[in-house]
């Protein structure tokens, strides 16, 4: 007998087969000892723990990276809605200038202009709206995810 099968052989005989069988878990029902593959009951029960450990981790590193993309794509939809609002501001502001020029140099266009401004102004008010809409939306989709809790 070489020596490789002389350790083997005392590997075996140092190691009981009735504590270290497992499942593989297909349901197949195969049982792996430590005996029958010539590895110590030792280091199979380090390996089932680092195992488990890893497949542990791997549920909880999962549902951190789901929470971290809904957290991302509820600021990209305020960041967009604030977005919005500040152009729409700025188109306001525009046109309010254009319209009081107008205003100023012939009175007689107040009466044409001032449903204008009123209109500018609902457009810079809706914005704001829609801006605090998408802001609470956001919030409550980021603090309620998941939807359904276990």
């Amino acid at each position: 007998m070489s020596d490789e099968e002389q350790n083997a052989t005392s590997n075996n005989d140092d190691t009981s087969s009735s504590d270290d069988s497992s499942d593989d878990g297909t349901g197949g029902g195969t049982v792996v000892t430590a005996s029958s593959i010539g590895v110590n009951s030792q280091i199979l029960d380090a390996v089932k723990q680092s195992t488990a450990a890893v497949m542990d981790n791997a549920a909880t590193q999962g549902a951190a990276t789901a929470y971290q993309k809904v957290a991302q794509a509820a600021a990209f939809a305020i960041q967009d809605a604030t977005d919005y609002s500040r152009n729409v501001e700025n188109i306001a502001m525009t046109g309010q200038g254009a319209i009081v020029a107008k205003m100023l140099e012939d009175q007689s266009n107040i009466p044409i202009y001032t449903p204008v401004l009123a209109t500018l102004q609902e457009m810079v008010i809706a914005a704001s709206t829609n801006m605090a809409t998408v802001g609470t939306t956001a919030t409550t989709i980021a603090t309620e995810f998941p939807a359904t809790k276990s």
